[in-house]
């Protein structure tokens, strides 16, 4: 055995617990950016080969970023997995050694009795504790305490060298599975590489259509699978009376102001009980923009909380976006409140969706998707 109690002691098992949220981090900020740039490239109002070769590319990232991110969030098991089973293994070698070192208190109110001697290596040893509880003993019984104390000693040392062996066992297998996991993200990353969209460049590619085209983009709404009835048409209100879809006047609104009528029916519940929620956190009133959040209900989810994703890069990575506000699990549970903890609750799944588009956006009117509707562009996963 080459683990020490020195080394024991050293161990700080809350780190790998940081690192572990460092890498779902990153896989949630992957996902985010490969989603949006593949939004941002099927929402351009073009067609051809030029196209075709650039939606083919995206679909290529989307697959290889996924296996990153599925990466990403297998490291993020290996780094926490073991966490408890280390700091438990630390605290039996630390407390066995305490409690064999500690000094006994002498009968005759004298000096104490030394303790235990422990090695680093577990190895306990009793020559001070002998000596001074023999010190006035003769012939057999100095012998007989003298045994005593030694068999004291020797079950000592069996405690602590087991306690050693079971923590040199946890910490072998936590380091398997990090090495491992690194391993597969190592694989994943060199998988990367240049893309090959497979399509052969025309001589004359088509360019995107101007801005201002009277010619409406053709939807490419995902298809999405539910374990309710709702059906979501890609281009009516949804039964809960989401968001119509488009501003109340007909019009597109200046980049920031608020854009289409205010939610109705369940969603304006849902998100009334959101909002209240988090302001008692801490956020501002006219930081939860109801028609903002309204219009990425609909586009996200159709007003339909059980709704999951089953075409995206997410999706084949084994973590589909989910409910109202189509979070993936990792996203959710990074930005889900204290006690709000169903990915399919409404409210639940609002208040992460909300969090999220905040922190990584700076407001909801930033949002790529409110800003394209805000500007008379096309809306875009956020």
């Amino acid at each position: 055995m080459t683990l020490t109690i020195s080394d024991v002691a050293s161990w700080e098992p809350d780190q790998l617990t940081t690192a572990g949220n460092h890498a779902a981090g990153m896989a949630t900020k992957l996902d985010g950016a490969i989603r949006d740039g593949s939004d941002k490239t099927r929402a351009l109002a073009w067609s051809g080969a030029a196209a075709t070769a650039a939606n083919a590319r995206m679909d290529t990232e989307k697959t290889r970023s996924g296996t990153v991110s599925a990466a990403l969030q297998a490291l993020q098991t290996a780094f926490t997995s073991q966490v408890d089973n280390l700091k438990n293994a630390k605290t039996k070698v630390l407390q066995l050694r305490d409690l064999a070192t500690t000094s006994t208190p002498a009968a005759d109110g004298g000096a104490a009795v030394p303790g235990f001697k422990v090695e680093p290596n577990g190895t306990v040893t009793a020559e001070d504790r002998i000596a001074k509880v023999t010190a006035l003993m003769n012939g057999q019984q100095r012998v007989d305490e003298s045994l005593r104390i030694q068999r004291d000693a020797a079950t000592w040392q069996v405690d602590i060298t087991n306690a050693l062996q079971q923590a040199e066992s946890v910490a072998q297998q936590a380091k398997t599975q990090v090495t491992q996991a690194v391993a597969t993200l190592q694989t994943a990353y060199d998988g990367l590489g240049e893309p090959k969209s497979g399509s052969t460049p025309a001589a004359a590619p088509t360019t995107p259509a101007a801005t201002n085209s009277a010619t409406p983009v053709a939807s490419n709404k995902p298809h999405y699978v539910s374990s309710g009835n709702h059906s979501n048409s890609g281009n009516s209100n949804s039964s809960s009376g989401a968001y119509s879809g488009s501003p109340s006047s007909g019009s597109p609104t200046s980049s920031g102001s608020p854009t289409g009528p205010m939610p109705s029916g369940d969603v304006a519940e849902w998100i009334a009980k959101a909002k209240e929620k988090l302001i008692a956190m801490g956020y501002s009133p006219d930081q939860i923009d109801e028609r903002a959040l309204a219009m990425m209900i609909e586009h996200e989810s159709g007003g339909n909380p059980l709704i999951v994703n089953e075409w995206d890069s997410n999706a084949a990575a084994g973590h589909p976006s989910k409910g109202l506000m189509q979070c993936i699990d990792s996203t959710f549970n990074a930005y889900k409140a204290p006690g709000h903890d169903d990915i399919y609750d409404p409210v639940d799944n609002i208040i992460a969706g909300t969090r999220y588009a905040i922190d990584r956006y700076g407001s909801l009117s930033n949002v790529p998707g409110v800003a394209a509707v805000n500007t008379g562009g096309a809306y875009q996963g956020y």
